[in-house]
Order: structure tokens, then sequence, then C-alpha cells
């Protein structure tokens, strides 16, 4: 399938260059001669099948970082991120979390997207006295006293959804997702909301990251009386179900609701096919509010008018915002200051308000249910602020 929003690692890096040096005019001289900066260290899958969620996060800590740095940055010092290739596995967390620490100065560290990563990113980061900023899907039920996530949980970006699309007419379930650990956890506890709305999961199938043929599980739907799909393939080969679907005569037939549903999504696929999707969501780049707007042309001045601005984009943008304010409040801009001051802590995303619990440093989100639409990814229910249910305390 092509995908006319594909990135890669030179694009990332030079999308983050050329950011950098748009703050660095904006700097105030003094405050950098005094103290020097505040350092972010980021965990970005660089290589492997994530570009265009690498680009997403990316774009969102360049936002985070230039709008910081727009206020007066932390305490009169300026804001700079440092990225290293998480390469979406775990393998190399520890080297990269030293790193980062040990020879860059950085005093907080963000990422990685790989949900179960956030695992060992928070044990090492533990040791090196900083706290880990997650901010993408995950299962939730692992709570550390280093890890602080905005991401979402199945309580934030799964159950609204499935009330939503049932609304209690308990309607007739096909699971479909890929391998990582975090989506079976999921679909898991999508099992209980799904029986409180009286619906029935009549199958579940787990495919590998990329795969591309889909045929197999869509005739195995075809043979059920399945009329939703709950959906979860994030990367840029999820659209090719849909269009699979559609090719098979399915399309009319089923409500697609797509957990992690987003702008670069609905970019390729057509109008029909869009308008079977349904998400829930922390962000959706055409919702009109003042907030959002701002955040969307923030991005847009650096990556380009045309540049898709999604929930990725929002949650890690957010992540850096937490940190800042978190600094802030302490009077110092330490990892032992953020770590002490994050729990508890309120800080304004794009779209409002958010805060992090102080029982399992997981955050409430402002969440919307979107649908696909002719053009954009349409806001059709505002479900304000929903906690995080992490399952699990520090």
């Amino acid at each position: 399938m092509s995908n006319s929003h594909q990135f890669n690692r030179r694009a990332v890096l030079q999308g983050a260059s050329a950011s950098a040096a748009c703050v660095a005019l904006s700097r105030k001289a003094p405050a950098l001669a005094q103290s020097g900066a505040v350092r972010i260290g980021v965990l970005l899958p660089l290589t492997g099948e994530a570009d265009v969620i690498a680009a997403q996060t990316s774009a969102g800590i360049q936002a985070g970082v230039e709008k910081l740095n727009a206020d007066g940055g932390v305490l009169g010092r300026s804001v700079e991120a440092v990225y290293r290739d998480s390469e979406g596995h775990p393998n190399n967390l520890a080297q990269h979390c030293r790193d980062l620490v040990k020879n860059e100065g950085v005093v907080g560290v963000i990422g990685p997207f790989i949900a179960a990563g956030r695992k060992f990113a928070a044990r090492h980061v533990s040791e090196l006295g900083v706290p880990l900023v997650s901010a993408t899907n995950h299962e939730g039920g692992f709570c550390h006293p280093n890890l602080f996530t905005l991401g979402p949980t199945p309580a934030q970006d799964v159950s609204p959804l499935i009330e939503y699309v049932d609304g209690g007419a308990g309607r007739n379930y096909f699971l479909v997702g890929s391998y990582p650990s975090w989506q079976n956890s999921m679909f898991r506890q999508s099992r209980f909301r799904i029986g409180d709305q009286g619906g029935h999961v009549l199958g579940q199938a787990l495919t590998d990251v990329g795969e591309m043929q889909f045929e197999p599980v869509l005739r195995w739907i075809a043979d059920t009386d399945a009329d939703v799909v709950l959906y979860c393939v994030p990367r840029s080969n999820g659209p090719l179900f849909i269009k699979r679907a559609k090719q098979m005569g399915l399309l009319g037939r089923l409500t697609f609701a797509w957990i992690g549903f987003n702008e670069t999504h609905h970019a390729v696929l057509s109008s029909e096919e869009r308008e079977r999707v349904v998400t829930c969501s922390s962000f959706v780049m055409s919702d009109r509010t003042t907030g959002v707007r701002e955040f969307v042309e923030r991005v847009q001045r650096v990556h380009g008018a045309d540049f898709p601005v999604t929930y990725y984009a929002h949650n890690h943008s957010s992540a850096v915002a937490a940190l800042g304010e978190a600094w802030i409040q302490a009077g110092e801009a330490s990892g032992y200051a953020a770590i002490a001051t994050l729990p508890g802590l309120s800080f304004n995303g794009a779209n409002g308000s958010m805060t992090i619990n102080a029982a399992s440093h997981h955050s409430t989100l402002n969440l919307v249910i979107a649908k696909g639409g002719e053009k954009e990814l349409e806001v059709v229910k505002r479900l304000g602020s929903v906690g995080a249910a992490a399952g699990c305390t520090v």
C-alpha cells in the first residue's frame, strides 16, 4: 500500500534539527550563559516499521519545546530535546538511558513508543534518578515510582469507544489486532466492557505487526454474525485491512471501532472507507477549539501545511509540558525535582487541563469520539476528562 505520509529516519532528524535551530534563535543569551539548557531525552523508534509514528512523536516534542521556550523556558533556562533510537524493541534501552543521563545530561526522558519498553526503561531510569514520561497507548496495570504516563489505557481509548458504538444494543464483535502484549491484555479487558453492553465476542485474531495479508481474517469474520470489528493495528499497514474488507464486499456490513485511528490513517482511506470508522481519541486535528488550532499551527509552521497532526504529537507535546511545569513548580530543573513534583500535578495540554494521579502516576485525558468524514476526522461527541483506571498504584 502506498502511503503519502511515510517518513524516514533522515526526515525525522532533519525536522528535529530545523526546529532546534528555530528555537535557538529565540533563546536569551544571558540565561544560557548563566546555567545552560535544560535537556530532555527522547527515545524514538527511528529505525524499524514505525516511521510515521516517530515523525508524529518528534513533531509533538519539538512543538512542546518551542512553546516552553517561547514562554521563557524553565526557570529562565532554555529547553532542548536529545534523541536516541529506541529501535522498536527494549534490547538497548539500558544503554540509551545511561548515555542520555550520564553523557548528555538529560534530567527527564520521554518514550519509548513500544508499550512494553516503558517497563524496561522505567527501571533503568530509576537507577539514574530521572523520570520517564510515556505518552503512547498501553494496557495499564504497571506502576512505578519513576514512570508517569500520559498515554491512554483501555479505560480511556477502549471503554468509551465500545459504549458509544454499542450503546447497550448488544452487538456482535470480532477483535483484530497485532501481536504486542499490550493489545492482548487490552482485548481481555475489552471483553468485559462488551459484556457490560450486552454484546458478544465471536472471534479474535492477532496478526503479525507488519501483516499485509488480511484476507484469511476477513473470511473468518465473514463466516460469523459480527457487525463490529474492534480493531487495533496502529501502524501504516492498518488501513489495508479496511481496503481489503471493501474489496471482499464486507464494508457496508461492518463498523470499524478502531483503537488508535488518527489522521495519518484517515488520509489514505477513501471517503467511503473513512465513514465506516469510529474512534476515541485525546486529540483530533480538525477540532475548532482555540488550543487545538494553535497547536496544529505550531506544528505545521515547522513541518508544512500538509503535515497531519495526530494524538501522538499532542500527547508527546503534553509530556514536555508536564516536565516543564513540574520543574517550574519545584523551582529546580533536576530529575529528582520532577519525580517529587509530577505526582498530582495539573498542567495544560493543547485541549485543556490534565492531571497526573498521585497514586498511579497515570493521567486524566480530555477525550472525544470521532468518526471518519469526507475530508477530515471529525469530532462527534465530547467526553470531557476521563481517568486512567490504571489498575495499580506506586
